[in-house]
């Protein structure tokens, strides 16, 4: 474990820069959220890329710069800056403003940095800062771009969740790729939203239920961060190939194993621990968050994700874990309409939180986050996290491709995000669930 004084020595020499569009945009362009990208106002996405020497032979801050010029006039959303309309809505003026770039230097290699497996240190390779509270100066997307003494490179991103979720993050990233490639270049402007009226008109059904996943919270004003009532820890573990056989055919066994896919089976184990690690008081509801099938569209940031609710009638502590994880797949109740409605009652004005307005689990095993390639090479790894999870909690899951299985099975990271007393508690029972090793525990 890496002491909080050695923390500070390990990144270095940052500067800081920006670049936008190669091309203007034009004087009168607005991008306007709706519902759900409202419902995602106060999260804020952060992950990194690690890539080793030869991702990064040759290739200099220069470059990175100049193949964001023409990246950036596809997804031109990226640079505007926030406003609110006279009754208080958010929406974009896309002026061009640009992201913010970083540039940093790292004391240690690639391969030292992975090793400790410790994901709060990442936060040092991500440049994050919230949107506010001057709205008009505050950009929505930062990239660091560190170098390692091994010659290697990490590519860290804070993202606001509210342009697009991670989905669209991972889409928009891996299209930043070809162009770094000269595999793309100019092409024909095109809108990726047609300017619209400011003011929704959209009624909302009546006799709607209220969405579970969704919780209003105190108004931030122009600062846009979620308050918590806790102090909240994040902390990672990785789950080797051979791993998540052995806890797939240990609920399902091996007839069992295809019928219930491995993120609910897992989830359910963890829904279980989580819930023994609060002395068995709850949580009965949970949230899960996957992956629409239908997006993210060729060039268009969403708020898309497929959001639903599951709620367990009885003791999660003392479940069996089949039935758990049936429930996950059988019981979840989708509520992104009922978001997007509740959202647009009151034009947008409010403020509100989903990761963590109850338990959320996050399916992120289908995300191409290998898909970003340097000089022809993949990442080494590649982590997320979520800035802004309210006081219950999330867990996301990614794929580990790096450590494959001969059955066909890759591993997986696991992100846990929870108030600090009940992560010290998880982590002993994630250990007695044989999830983490013993040394993992300091981590």
């Amino acid at each position: 474990m890496v002491s909080c004084k050695e923390d500070q020595n390990l990144v270095y020499d940052i500067k800081l820069s920006s670049a936008g569009p190669g091309r203007i945009t034009g004087s009168d362009v607005i991008h306007e959220p709706n519902g759900m990208d409202l419902a995602m106002k106060l999260p804020y996405l952060k992950g990194v890329y690690f890539f080793n020497s030869q991702a990064c032979q040759g290739l200099t801050i220069m470059q990175i710069k100049g193949s964001m010029f023409y990246w950036l006039n596809d997804y031109y959303t990226v640079c505007g800056r926030f406003k609110r309309t006279e009754a208080g809505r958010p929406y974009m003026k896309c002026n061009d403003c640009g992201v913010r770039i970083v540039e940093a230097r790292c004391s240690k290699t690639v391969d030292e940095w992975l090793e400790t497996r410790d994901c709060s240190l990442d936060n040092l390779l991500i440049y994050h800062s919230p949107i506010g509270p001057e709205l008009f100066f505050s950009p929505s997307f930062y990239m660091q771009v560190t170098k390692f003494k091994c010659g290697g490179m990490s590519m860290g991103i804070s993202w606001a969740h509210i342009i697009g979720d991670v989905y669209s993050a991972s889409e928009c990233l891996n299209s930043w790729g070809q162009f770094l490639a000269g595999l793309k270049s100019y092409g024909p402007f095109k809108l990726t939203k047609s300017p619209t009226g400011l003011e929704h008109s959209k009624s909302p059904s009546v006799g709607t239920n209220e969405p579970v996943s969704l919780k209003q919270v105190d108004p931030v004003g122009d600062l846009w961060v979620t308050a918590n009532n806790c102090k909240m820890e994040t902390f990672s573990f990785h789950l080797s190939a051979s791993q998540v056989s052995q806890l797939h055919s240990r609920i399902w066994g091996q007839s069992g194993i295809a019928k219930i896919p491995f993120f609910e089976s897992l989830c359910a184990i963890m829904w279980q621990c989580i819930a023994k690690a609060k002395d068995g008081h709850g949580p009965k509801v949970v949230t899960l968050c996957k992956k629409d099938p239908n997006n993210p569209k060729d060039g268009i940031l969403s708020n898309s994700q497929i959001i639903s609710s599951v709620k367990a009638d009885s003791s999660v502590v003392d479940a069996d874990l089949k039935e758990l994880a049936t429930l996950l797949v059988d019981q979840a109740t989708e509520e992104n309409s009922q978001i997007e409605e509740v959202v647009e009652k009151d034009n947008g004005v409010f403020d509100y939180i989903v990761y963590g307005a109850n338990l959320t689990f996050v399916d992120l095993e289908e995300i191409n986050f290998y898909g970003l390639e340097w000089n022809g090479h993949k990442p080494e790894a590649v982590h997320y996290s979520i800035q802004g999870v309210g006081d219950e909690g999330a867990v996301m899951v990614l794929p580990w491709p790096k450590d494959s299985g001969t059955d066909g099975n890759i591993g997986r990271i696991v992100v846990v995000t929870l108030p600090e007393n009940e992560a010290v508690k998880l982590r002993f029972e994630l250990q007695k669930n044989g999830l983490m090793l013993e040394d993992d525990i300091d981590s």
